[in-house]
Order: structure tokens, then C-alpha cells, then sequence
């Protein structure tokens, strides 16, 4: 459960990290189509995290994790201490524990922040920005001292300027990239994310209320001005008169409001669309296939013997195991003697063609087998072929014979995991 949620977290940590760098990238072309583009833009983000909730088969990270270690020679050549490998079986819960809490804190601060705000009432201390406060019933709440710092000329447009953010639902886009960032709180892109939409949002209010009042700029311009030293709400449900955006780039936008268009309103969705459409279709394609098609099974025969000369390993001579193709296979064996030798290894078999069996193995813990290596050997069907391996608690060396061969029949289900001998 933890790693199937861990992975899902880390598929859409990715998404967010290359939708903000894609639209910081595109910035300087949303912004010659006009602020109300800039800011829808931001739709993006949410499409792609919603690519990454969309069914697709999950990925293995025993199976992740021996690719790596077959492909990483330097990972395979460094032996792994005993307690990164107890630690190994344990890490997705705490991976999982430490996101969850950092986004728990995350969301609490935030939501004294809104508590604060709206404790204060309708009415705010002097040298507040005016703000549209709330979700479920939003109110228009304004300072004390709102009538003498704006002329009533510029309380008209103040107000139109928070009317404009109701209408625009806001505060719930604004809610939403809280939550995002909140659950992301760790990345440093989702924060500057946050703060530019913040920014990005004050600036296609104002372009939209300048629409409706292009005669207005002027005296707009001078209720900016008359409002730079106002204090602001860092709360996630208050869209404020203020902003963090550079006063001057806010003051130069008046001259070039540009509302959407038709053709921008087509040629963004088109866009949005095509990419987070792209973004599933990258995910998709990871996909083995349909997770309910019959398991091809695996037999492997296995003779160990030992290359001191001592006395052989009581199994039999030969261990026989049946697995399935794909599935990464334990087998532990301990020799009956007073040093109580035993041998720990993992054996990951996979058809990579008609008649040809990949054999990669190494030891369940991580240490090295012979000299740092991991080994992977592509073998013909049927035929033995001899490996030499180390023993766990620094034994001799075993010489390992193995023969593999694809079973006639399909395993009707996987299996979770094959008994050892």
C-alpha cells in the first residue's frame, strides 16, 4: 500500500516539477497573448496530476531495483551495510510518514493563517488590503481606514476589482494550489509556483475589470499607487486588492490589458490538451500490458557445491524451484555443520527471446556475490550453465550449476513468492 502510494506521490511530484518549469519556460509567449491567457495557463498543472491518478499498471520495486542494480555497476560494486538493508524493506512508510507530516503541518499553517484573517471580522485594521474573504460565503472585507487613503473614484474600482474575483471563483483556484503545494510542500517549484499564480491572478483581474472600464486606467493606476504600502493577507481563501507582483510590471499592464479571445481561448485548450494528453500517453506506455494475461512459469534446477573440498550442502544436490518470468525469487540454504554456513540469494529470471532465459543474481541483502558483481547472464533454454557465489556468513565459495526452462503450461496467477528449501 505505502509503495503503491509513494509511487503515485513521486509520478505527480514529477508532472508538477515539469509543468511549472514548461510554463515558466513559456512565460514570454503567454505574456504577448495577455495576462488572462498567462494566467489560464495555469489549468495545466491540475491536468497533469490528474494524468498520474488515471488507471495504469503498477510498477515492481524489487523489479525496478535489481534493473538498476544490473545496468549501476558502481551501485553494485558498493556492498550495502546492514542496516540500509534492514532499512530497505521499511523505507516507503517512512517515506510516507515524513511526506504526510510535513503536508499536515503545511496545511495547519495554513489554515491558522485563514483562521486569523477571518477572525478579525469585517472590518480590518487600518493599512490592510482590501480582500475578498472565504469560500462557501465569500464577503467583501475592507480596512478602516479604506475611505481616506482611496478617493471615491478609486473605492468604485477597488470594489469592482474584488466583485471581478467573486465571479471569477478565485479563491477556490487559489484553494486548489494550496492544496497542491501543500501536498508538494518540500518543492521549491510548487512555492514560486504558488506566489506566480498568486501574481498572475491580481493581474488578469485587473486586465478583466479594465475590459468592462478601459476609460478607467488612469485613475486605476492611482489606486495602485495609493495602495503600495498596504499590509498583506497571507491566507490560502483571500484574493486582496494587493500583490506580490512588481508594482511597476502591474502599472505597465494597464497600457495592454488584452482579454481573451476566441482564438486564444481555442489555441490554449488546444494546447493544454495536447500536452497533458501526451503526459498519460508517456505514463501509459510503461504499461507491460494487461495485468490479467497468464504468467509464463519458470523452472529452475540448482546444484551448489562447495569449491573448498568440504563436505557437500545436505539438499539433495540439486534444489528445483518453480517461479514465474518476471518475478524475483528467493532461495536460502544453510549447510548442517558446526560453522553453520548459509548462503542468501535473489534470482530474477526473464524470457528476453524464444529459447533465451536472462538470469540475473545477487544476494538478498544487498552484499556482494563474487567481487561487487551482480550477475546477469542471458542463457539457452534447458542447459546448465555455473556460477561462483560467496556465502552471507563468510564461508567458501559455492560453485552454483543452474538450468532454466519455460514451463509448457501458464501459471494461472503470480506467485507472491516461491518456497525455498
Amino acid at each position: 500500500m505505502a509503495d503503491a502510494l509513494l509511487s503515485a506521490l513521486l509520478r505527480q511530484a514529477l508532472l508538477l516539477s515539469l509543468g511549472i518549469a514548461l510554463l515558466a519556460v513559456a512565460r514570454p509567449m503567454l505574456n504577448r497573448a495577455g495576462p488572462a491567457v498567462t494566467y489560464a495557463a495555469w489549468l495545466l498543472i491540475p491536468l497533469l496530476l490528474v494524468t498520474a491518478a488515471l488507471p495504469r499498471p503498477a510498477q515492481e520495486p524489487v523489479r525496478l531495483m535489481l534493473q538498476a542494480a544490473e545496468l549501476s555497476s558502481t551501485a553494485a560494486t558498493s556492498p550495502m551495510p546492514a542496516a540500509a538493508a534492514a532499512l530497505g524493506s521499511d523505507w516507503p512508510q517512512i517515506g510516507m510518514l515524513l511526506w504526510l507530516a510535513g503536508t499536515a503541518l503545511t496545511l495547519l499553517a495554513q489554515w491558522r493563517r485563514q483562521r486569523k484573517l477571518e477572525g478579525q471580522g469585517t472590518c480590518l485594521p487600518a493599512g490592510s488590503s482590501p480582500a475578498l474573504v472565504g469560500l462557501l460565503r465569500p464577503r467583501i472585507v475592507l480596512p478602516t481606514d479604506f475611505e481616506q487613503r482611496f478617493t471615491p473614484a478609486q473605492q468604485r474600482l477597488v470594489l469592482a476589482h474584488e466583485q471581478m474575483h467573486l465571479q471569477r471563483l478565485d479563491n477556490l483556484w487559489s484553494l486548489l494550489a494550496t492544496l497542491i503545494v501543500a501536498l508538494h510542500w518540500w518543492n521549491p517549484l510548487a512555492w514560486w509556483a504558488l506566489r506566480r499564480l498568486r501574481a498572475d491572478q491580481e493581474l488578469a483581474c485587473d486586465a478583466a475589470v479594465l475590459a468592462r472600464e478601459p476609460e478607467a486606467r488612469g485613475v486605476y493606476a492611482q489606486a495602485l499607487l495609493a495602495a503600495h504600502d498596504l499590509n498583506d493577507h497571507a491566507a490560502p481563501l483571500a484574493s486582496r486588492w494587493i500583490t506580490i507582483h512588481p508594482l511597476v510590471e502591474r502599472i505597465s499592464m494597464l497600457n495592454r490589458p488584452r482579454p481573451m479571445t476566441r482564438r486564444h481561448a481555442a489555441l490554449l485548450a488546444a494546447g493544454l490538451l495536447l500536452t497533458s494528453t501526451l503526459a498519460w500517453a508517456a505514463q501509459a506506455s510503461e504499461a507491460p500490458g494487461k495485468t490479467d494475461a497468464p504468467q509464463v512459469g519458470i523452472e529452475l534446477e540448482l546444484s551448489l557445491m562447495p569449491r573448498d573440498g568440504s563436505a557437500p550442502i545436505p539438499m539433495g544436490k540439486t534444489m528445483r524451484l518453480i517461479t514465474e518470468a518476471g518475478l524475483p525469487t528467493a532461495v536460502s540454504f544453510q549447510r548442517d555443520t558446526p560453522d553453520a554456513l548459509h548462503w542468501d540469494l535473489v534470482i530474477f529470471p526473464t524470457v528476453t527471446a524464444p529459447g533465451q532465459i536472462r538470469l540475473v543474481t545477487m544476494s538478498q541483502d544487498g552484499t556482494p556475490l563474487r567481487r561487487g558483481a551482480v550477475h546477469a547472464d542471458n542463457v539457452a533454454e534447458g542447459s546448465w550453465t555455473e556460477r561462483r557465489v560467496a556465502s552471507a556468513s563468510g564461508g567458501p565459495d559455492l560453485l552454483m550449476r543452474r538450468k532454466a526452462s519455460v514451463l509448457t503450461d501458464p501459471l494461472p496467477q503470480p506467485q507472491a513468492q516461491p518456497g525455498t528449501r
